[in-house]
């Protein structure tokens, strides 16, 4: 069997700016009563300039014509006017949906890609489901042991953080990062109880092993918990049906430069083809998936200026790691 080792390395700059302008989804136009584009931002101009400074040239011959109705339409209203109009770039979304209203002699105008709303409620609905497994296992738990007032505190905290995942979204932009210093090992100690929680709860061993480290990470303590939640995750379906014994091991291990965290699974491995797309977003194999939970985690270890690593030997199991770097004395 060949291990197949997968991007230890930092986003590129494409991925980077596709997370970064992923809640930016507003195409903005100022445009003259006959469709000449004055202004736009960044959104717009993707439109611009690929079809002309014209608005009604960013569709087909026969969606132009309900296009020039929607604008006129617009010029006539005291109110905001909404369509949806589908231009020559659309193939696996309806279209934009625009709102416009006429002020001072010009058209202003508002788009909103379907597809990338789409996206977005995606996101928002892999992010909610993190805190509610979590809750849906302290809750087993509590049942099985009787020891309500001992999960308590971690059952409400996850409500907290589904609040605080509803608020982010609400206002359309991500928690800015909180970071704080912090001894790797006790960063891994802190996530433990809730690795060997969850893999109770589904009848997987677990086991961890934690080596001690005199430096610190500057680390986002949530951001650091979500990655995990979220590769845990991809462990335990990876095991799910698994006929031999199942495993998870979780290790923190101190490097020349860093402190680097792996999850260790005994699944049935990943295959070449697929394991080359992993992280790309979108990019799943699960009926149920959204595409996003690995590229955001991706994105996560980025911004803490570490490294993403994937490993697999088919029939053996996976290892998902990260690398997260010392801060300077």
């Amino acid at each position: 069997m060949i291990t197949i080792i997968y991007r230890d390395s930092l986003l590129s700059v494409s991925e980077k700016y596709q997370f970064e302008e992923q809640l930016s989804l507003e195409m903005r136009f100022c445009i003259e009563p006959d469709g000449r584009i004055i202004e736009c931002n960044k959104k717009g101009q993707l439109l611009v300039d690929q079809f002309g400074p014209n608005f009604l040239r960013f569709f087909t011959e026969q969606i132009a014509g309900e296009a020039k109705v929607y604008l006129n339409t617009i010029i006539e209203s005291n109110d905001i006017v909404s369509a949806l109009l589908t231009d020559k770039l659309s193939d696996r979304d309806l279209g934009i949906l625009y709102n416009g209203f006429f002020k001072d002699g010009k058209i202003i105008l508002v788009g909103y890609r379907t597809q990338m709303m789409s996206r977005l409620a995606g996101e928002f609905v892999h992010e909610l489901r993190n805190p509610l497994t979590i809750i849906k296992g302290f809750m087993q738990l509590c049942d099985h042991t009787k020891e309500y007032d001992k999960f308590q505190p971690i059952i409400l905290s996850e409500v907290e953080r589904m609040y605080t995942i509803l608020e982010n979204f609400l206002t359309m932009s991500l928690r800015k990062n909180v970071y704080r210093s912090m001894n790797p090992d006790e960063l891994c100690k802190k996530l433990v109880s809730f690795l060997s929680s969850e893999c109770a709860v589904h009848k997987v061993a677990f086991d961890y092993d934690i080596s001690y480290s005199e430096n610190v990470c500057k680390v986002d303590l949530d951001k650091i918990k979500q990655v995990l939640i979220n590769l845990l995750r991809n462990a335990l379906e990876a095991l799910e049906g698994h006929l031999h014994e199942k495993k998870i091991m979780f290790r923190g291990s101190v490097e020349d430069k860093g402190y680097r965290f792996s999850l260790i699974d005994n699944g049935p491995g990943v295959e070449t083809d697929v394991l080359k797309n992993m992280g790309q977003p979108l990019y799943t194999t699960k009926s149920k998936g959204t595409g996003i939970g690995l590229s955001l985690c991706k994105k996560i270890i980025a911004d803490h200026r570490g490294t993403f690593c994937v490993s697999s030997v088919v029939g053996k199991g996976t290892t998902v790691s990260f690398f997260l770097p010392f801060i300077s004395p």
